[in-house]
Order: C-alpha cells, then structure tokens, then sequence
C-alpha cells in the first residue's frame, strides 16, 4: 500500500482531504506543518489547505525543496499550491478575483480532459484570495499549467500536481477524478 504524509496548516477542510486520499486506498499520517522535518519513509507528500500567506510558512521552504529534489512526490492543494509555487518561484498575490465558497467553471483542453479523464468544462470551488500567476520561465521542463482569468488553477510536472481549488469539496464535480493522477500518473 502507498503511504502519505500529509502536512496539517490547520484548515478546517484537512481532514476531508484525507477521507478523499483514504478513498483511494493511500495509508495517510498526519502532522502538524511545524513538525515537519523533511525526513520520510512515505511516497507522497501531501501539502493541505490552510490559511494566511505562503511567505507565512517559509521555514518548512526548504525542507519541502529537499523533498522535491529527493524525487518524492507532493500533491499540493490551495494553500499548498501557492506554498509549492512560492518554492518553485512564481509569485504569490491578491487575487483580481477573490472567490469564497463558489464554484467556478474550468475549461479543459485535451491534454486535461486525458490526465484528469474528465470532460472539456467543471465545476469546480474555490476558497482563495490569494492568486499564483505564471513566470516566464521555470526549472521544470515537463510543468504544464492550467489557467482561468490569468490565475494558475492546476500545475503538474512528473514531481508534484497542485490545485488552487478544493477537490474534495462537494461543490467540486467528478471529485474522485482530482485525485487520480496521485494513484497512477503521479505515484
């Protein structure tokens, strides 16, 4: 069985995250971000949802950074998105569009639709006013993007996928298709 680590900002959303990765038969341990170490026996690494800045959590930084250039794995949600952007260097910034609680519709272009076996448009929720925008360059040859109003809403290379929504809300469609990838493509 694979196993995650999971890494607690204290949301209240973390632990429906972890329901949805035990649904898909990962064994999950959970910490406290600040007890992280950057050491692990387990295949992923999971960065939950939580709230404030990314900058307000640089001191695990560059434990995370070791963890990725071990070639573990990482999936990164909401917080954990922008805490992964802020390490691999894009910028962190007030959302134009701020979005508590709604749904809001994504559009997918084949690549999409294959990786996540979903079809062209979901609806999908988001909680964020904060926004990851892109750079023009980046250290990962193999990074694909997703974008809606400018806003990077899903990032993936062979090393991590991250979403700048919730998957595992129930405004979130097709749920079980978000997380996938961390079963075959990513693990």
């Amino acid at each position: 069985m694979k196993t995650a680590l999971f890494l607690d900002f204290e949301d209240s959303f973390s632990y429906n995250v972890i329901q949805e990765l035990n649904n898909c038969g990962l064994e999950i341990d959970v910490i406290k971000w600040f007890e992280f170490n950057g050491f692990s026996h387990h295949d992923l690494l999971v960065l939950g949802p939580g709230p404030g800045h990314p900058d307000d959590y640089k001191i695990i930084f560059p434990l995370i950074e070791k963890w990725l250039h071990s070639n573990k794995k990482i999936f990164a949600i909401c917080l954990g998105h922008q805490i992964l952007a802020r390490i691999l260097g894009f910028d962190v910034s007030k959302s134009k569009f701020p979005t508590h609680g709604q749904k809001v519709q994504l559009e997918l272009d084949e690549f999409w639709q294959n990786f996540l076996n979903l079809p062209e448009k979901v609806m999908v929720q988001r909680y964020n006013s904060l926004a990851v925008t892109a750079l023009e360059t980046s250290a990962f040859e193999d990074l694909d993007m997703l974008f809606l109003n400018g806003e990077i809403m899903i990032s993936r290379s062979s090393l991590f996928l991250s979403y700048q929504f919730h998957p595992e809300s129930v405004g979130t469609k097709c749920r079980r298709s978000f997380f996938r990838p961390i079963l075959g493509d990513l693990l």
